[in-house]
């Protein structure tokens, strides 16, 4: 039998508290996210839940300790002795009692046939009686676990509706695992930190950055096994919004550590260098870095004549949001012959770019060149983009 104390490295005097704050150790260790594929490390997280779903359950850990103590019992009694007489030893007595004369007393055999049978009821009859009365008791104290479990779950339903996501998800969770009648509560549990995201979006799609950051964080907080990176993005635009670029650079600092989307990240970084503390050196840095990347990538898929088969449906968003970058900030750098550069290849990955066509304008007016800016502003605006020509175009 599997010692589940054992399992969470506990003595079999742990306490609840010794015991809740085991699993949630042992849990961020091996949880399937950290070790994916790794069917042992699946295997080792799915006997560390069972663990603690029987010893943080009062009622499962009692009839776990009285089995593991009866089994610790049962170990420690010595073997039995049983005396097997020798080959000699045995036909000397059946030769003894073959002779002996038999006398059958049919009366008494009958008297002590019932009197066995009598003692076997008796005996059936205080053991059914005490396995009726246990399970009267067990179903006794079932009910009363699920009322308390239930009171749990409505005083957490009133949390969430009233705002205290923390209160309620942390109700929750203290009920650690549910019964099959216990479905609705588990649905409730299980789209908590969903619901919560939704909200946040709803507030970050509304402009209403600071309650979306609140929201965010705390669902970051409660949901510390899963990466959840597209809300971690979210974050980090709602605080560049709300003038926290620091916060916001921390954010895409940890992605790249992580590799997930790093020419995305590099490019929000390179966005927050120049628009927030105007480090353009800085800036243009993390461009370049995303552009060898970029470039590589292309080489990889497609060979070193990719120029001449890739187009916009096969280049990912964030390579746009790169090269349209890179070609403001070699115009806010005034280095013409460049912007001009980074834009045509906008333009020719994504026709319809109608930033491409703006910075290229403003490219050619800044070097004198008004037919060509002129030309640019007009393909601007054919694109159904309203914009106002300077006056030299007029």
């Amino acid at each position: 039998m599997t010692n589940y104390y054992h399992v969470l490295g506990l003595s079999e005097n742990a306490s609840q508290q010794e015991i809740k704050a085991a699993f949630k150790r042992l849990a961020v260790k091996y949880h399937p996210d950290k070790h994916a594929g790794d069917v042992a490390m699946e295997e080792k997280f799915k006997q560390i839940n069972v663990a603690h779903q029987i010893l943080s359950d009062e009622y499962e850990k009692a009839r776990f300790d009285l089995k593991l103590k009866y089994q610790q019992f049962a170990s420690q009694q010595p073997k039995g002795y049983s005396y097997r007489p020798t080959d000699t030893e045995y036909w000397k007595r059946r030769a003894r009692d073959q002779y002996r004369p038999k006398h059958v007393d049919y009366k008494q055999n009958a008297l002590a046939t019932l009197y066995a049978f009598g003692i076997t009821f008796i005996i059936a009859l205080v053991v059914m009686s005490g396995v009726w009365m246990k399970q009267g008791y067990d179903d006794k104290q079932l009910q009363k676990l699920l009322a308390e479990r239930r009171s749990t779950y409505l005083e957490a339903k009133d949390s969430f509706e009233s705002g205290d996501y923390k209160n309620a998800f942390q109700l929750m969770t203290s009920l650690s695992y549910f019964r099959t009648e216990e479905n609705e509560m588990k649905d409730f549990k299980d789209s908590m930190l969903e619901e919560m995201t939704l909200k946040g979006d709803a507030h970050f799609n509304a402009n209403r950055y600071h309650e979306a950051i609140n929201l965010y964080k705390m669902v970051l907080e409660l949901d510390t096994t899963s990466l959840l990176y597209e809300v971690k993005q979210k974050l980090a635009k709602a605080y560049k919004a709300t003038n926290q670029p620091e916060e916001a650079l921390e954010i895409w600092k940890d992605f790249l550590v992580n590799e997930y989307e790093i020419i995305g990240s590099l490019v929000q970084i390179a966005e927050v260098h120049r628009t927030e503390f105007n480090d353009l050196d800085e800036a243009l840095d993390h461009l370049l870095i995303a552009h060898k990347l970029a470039i590589k990538r292309y080489k990889k898929f497609y060979g070193k004549g990719y120029a001449l088969v890739i187009n916009e449906a096969t280049v990912p968003k964030s390579h746009y949001k790169l090269y349209t970058s890179l070609a403001d900030l070699y115009l806010q750098l005034e280095d013409i012959e460049m912007a001009i550069k980074a834009s045509e290849w906008n333009k020719y990955v994504w026709p319809d770019s109608v930033a491409a066509y703006i910075t290229t304008g403003h490219a050619f007016l800044a070097s004198g060149d008004v037919a060509s800016a002129c030309k640019e502003f007009e393909g601007a605006r054919s694109r159904k983009y309203k914009l106002d020509l300077p006056s030299v175009c007029k």
